[in-house]
């Protein structure tokens, strides 16, 4: 006999005050439209908030804690993330290498380097190697303090690196001798301001750090200050939801103190433009502005010579691309000319090469590596010299390729035989670069190619590969299918499951989506899932929707404003597919993603038929569309959803907006709604007022609508290992409870 659901007890939800409250918003097709919004007390943080959500924890809690096998699922999974994890090696310029290692369950991954310049060599096993460069988990005693952004000066002799507390995209960076490691000695702990220099750089957001190649300074983007912050340690970025506008890009001194720094651009007349910088990697000689409105792949590209311009306002640019037209990244430079991967005219992108010494109207952008019409070209690493490491993505399945660069020439195909995801890194001064490769059932492969072995069927090697402890990854399968959506539109999924796990229509799934911002769901490796779904007999589907960047920015469009349906369309027809095929069993698939999967899940449980889903965990979701654009960086995400503040764009966007389209007239699954108190990406006030419409909308349905509050946790990054794991347990046994499965090794 199977297993029985928790049992549920409609209509005690804890109370939630309902105010008059009422936005106003344009419509092109209905003029003036009044909004009801009686939840909007709970966008501000107050004692009213405070007692709301602590009441909807502990209901919450009540309900998860009846799940008799929730603290074995716990204990299963943390036995099965306990293993190490560690990242390729990369050779930094004062003649160490360095990379990131994981004994296990630390809570954050820890930085190690080599004692001199050889590489350790390891073929699998536990060991790092090498010594403790700088260990985060000594930065907070709960591991809520995560690296955010680290950068090597090119002398070698200093590493700046930036802090995040409690998940805040918000960071302050610091700076620190590569000769003064943060690492314990005998057991003792150190203070992170022993052997670091005294500068402390704060309101640091969405920004990386660019070093000049004299090692004296660096480049960043910072948000005007913010009092409500405190000091860098008070641990308060993340909770508030102003708005991030008039971001500045500064230049900072080594030795000076932030007051100090120059400000290099800013622009008060677009308050919601961004700036990144990129210095050319062997010359040292450009400065590269990327200037960024909003997550469109669109950007404008200026250049500034170095040599000739005094770090300020003053600077001049060369205007490479001034229209917000395409995204052009830099790739590499052979003195003014320089390579750039773009999709200018080539939705699945390619790379071109143009001199800057040329007069901007002789200027013409040439094509090197032209647009393949059946691959997505992801990344172009330049190595030793004249050769470059191309990564195509090919049905989501990625392939590497070794190019000359001057020619654009394709040389070989590496690793044919790989099925997953692949991320290449190295320097176009050294002879060799790394490949991870990573899949449904490959916890993660460095390969490395090196140029100076003379066989050269030999250049391309196993460094290291990730042992797994506490189940086997080869009992697992993966395959490949497609099916059909709303539109008639073909849309590839993956399905894995144990080997025990049959495909007779009895089997329950967990169904994986994002579906926006050109994010390609590549295939992973997640523990928690083989856990979950070698302990109850269930699947893992994961079908690459459209928004996503699978298949370039055609691809990407598809699932973007006027075209949002599609996305959901395609999610919901994916678990048609899985029922109709017996893969899954009927009513038991259970819908999980993420911030913009938030949003597909959400969507897709109010617009599903009746009965198709199981249940359903919306994680840190976009839930409410009319006010999105008016939090934290909410503004940049118009471009994928539309501006609810647009007369236009508010007809197509209120109608799909979770919060403003709760059914009345059928049953829901059972849903559970998960958001952090310091998330400032997709603020929680989401998930708040999505979670009380729903319990006052449908009080008496069947199946349990709830809400889960992490603290000391943001949107996602830089969360501890062991909140992942409790997190996983709860969500992932909250499907098993509601569904009513049976453990097989029960």
């Amino acid at each position: 006999m199977p297993a029985s659901p928790t049992r549920w007890v409609p209509n005690r939800y804890p109370a939630a005050r309902r105010s008059d409250h009422v936005d106003v918003y344009k419509s092109e097709s209905k003029g003036e439209v009044r909004v009801r919004d009686p939840y909007n007390w709970l966008e501000h943080n107050t004692d009213e908030t405070e007692q709301w959500t602590t009441a909807q924890e502990q209901y919450t809690r009540e309900y998860l804690d009846q799940n008799p096998e929730r603290q074995d699922l716990e204990d299963q999974i943390r036995k099965t993330m306990d293993y190490a994890k560690f990242s390729a090696p990369s050779l930094k310029d004062d003649g160490r290498w360095y990379w990131y290692f994981n004994t296990g369950l630390q809570a954050q991954s820890v930085i190690y380097r080599s004692k001199d310049g050889t590489l350790p060599e390891y073929s699998e096993g536990k060991d790092p190697g090498g010594e403790v460069f700088f260990d985060p988990n000594l930065l907070s005693s709960d591991g809520t303090a995560a690296l955010a952004a680290t950068a090597f000066a090119r002398s070698g002799e200093y590493f700046a690196y930036g802090i995040s507390r409690s998940g805040s995209d918000f960071f302050t960076v610091y700076v620190r001798p590569t000769s003064a490691p943060l690492a314990s000695v005998n057991g003792s702990k150190p203070s992170h301001d022993d052997g670091r220099l005294p500068e402390e750089i704060r309101y640091v957001k969405f920004s990386g750090i660019s070093w000049t190649h004299d090692s004296k300074g660096f480049f960043y983007q910072r948000f005007p200050t913010r009092e409500s912050h405190g000091s860098a340690a008070d641990d308060v970025a993340g909770t508030e939801t102003q708005s991030d506008k008039n971001a500045m890009l500064f230049y900072h001194k080594l030795g000076t103190q932030q007051s100090e720094d120059v400000l290099v651009y800013k622009d008060d007349s677009n308050p919601e433009w961004m700036w990144g910088t990129e210095v050319t990697e062997v010359d040292g000689r450009y400065l590269l502005l990327s200037v960024r409105r909003d997550t469109s792949r669109k950007n404008l590209l200026w250049i500034a010579d170095l040599q000739k311009e005094s770090i300020g306002q003053n600077m001049q640019w060369d205007r490479l691309v001034d229209d917000f037209e395409a995204n052009f990244e830099y790739i590499a430079n052979d003195g003014t000319k320089f390579y750039f991967l773009t999709n200018k005219d080539a939705p699945l992108y390619k790379l071109v090469t143009v001199d800057i010494a040329d007069a901007p109207d002789k200027r013409v952008f040439k094509d090197l590596i032209p647009e393949d019409n059946k691959a997505h070209l992801q990344d172009v690493n330049v190595i030793n010299g004249d050769y470059a490491a191309v990564v195509y993505k090919r049905n989501v399945i990625d392939e590497i390729y070794l190019y000359q660069l001057s020619s654009g020439k394709q040389l070989k195909r590496l690793a044919p035989d790989f099925v997953g995801a692949a991320s290449v890194n190295g320097r176009r001064k050294n002879p060799f670069f790394f490949a991870t490769l990573t899949g449904f059932t490959n916890p993660g492969i460095v390969a490395r190619y090196d140029f100076e072995a003379k066989d050269e069927d030999k250049r391309w090697s196993v460094y290291r590969s990730t042992l797994v402890s506490g189940l086997d990854p080869n009992d697992f399968s993966a395959e490949q299918v497609w099916y059909t959506s709303k539109d008639g539109t073909r849309v590839p999924m993956f399905i894995v499951r144990h080997k025990d796990t049959k495909f007779d229509g009895t089997a329950p799934a967990l169904q994986y989506g994002y579906g926006g911002f050109s994010f390609s769901i590549n295939p992973f490796f997640a523990p928690a899932f083989l856990t979950w779904m070698k302990k109850y007999g269930a699947i893992l589907a994961v079908p690459n929707i459209r928004g996503g960047g699978e298949f370039g920015e055609e691809w990407h469009l598809a699932g973007t404003r006027e075209r949002k349906v599609n996305c959901f369309d395609d999610f919901i027809a994916a678990t048609q597919f899985l029922v109709d095929n017996k893969y899954a069993a009927p009513g038991k698939v259970a819908i999980n993603g993420g911030s913009n999967g938030g949003l597909l899940v959400a969507a897709c449980v109010n617009r599903a038929p009746e009965g198709l889903l199981g249940a359903a965990v919306a994680d840190v979701g976009v839930l409410d569309l009319l006010k999105f654009a008016d939090f934290t960086i909410g503004r940049a995400w118009t471009s994928d959803y539309g501006d609810p503040h647009d007369p236009h764009d508010f007809d197509f966007i209120y109608p799909i907006s979770p919060l403003h389209n709760v059914p009345t007239n059928k049953t829901l699954p059972p849903l559970l709604i998960t958001t952090a108190d310091h998330d400032d990406r997709v603020v929680p006030l989401h998930s708040f007022k999505h979670a009380a419409t729903l319990q006052h909308l449908q009080p008496n349905n069947p199946h349990p609508l709830l809400i889960r509050i992490d603290k000391k946790a943001g949107h996602g990054a830089g969360k501890s290992t062991e909140m992942r794991i409790r997190e996983s347990a709860d969500k992932y046994g909250f499907i098993a409870q509601s569904l009513g499965l049976k453990a097989r090794d029960a």
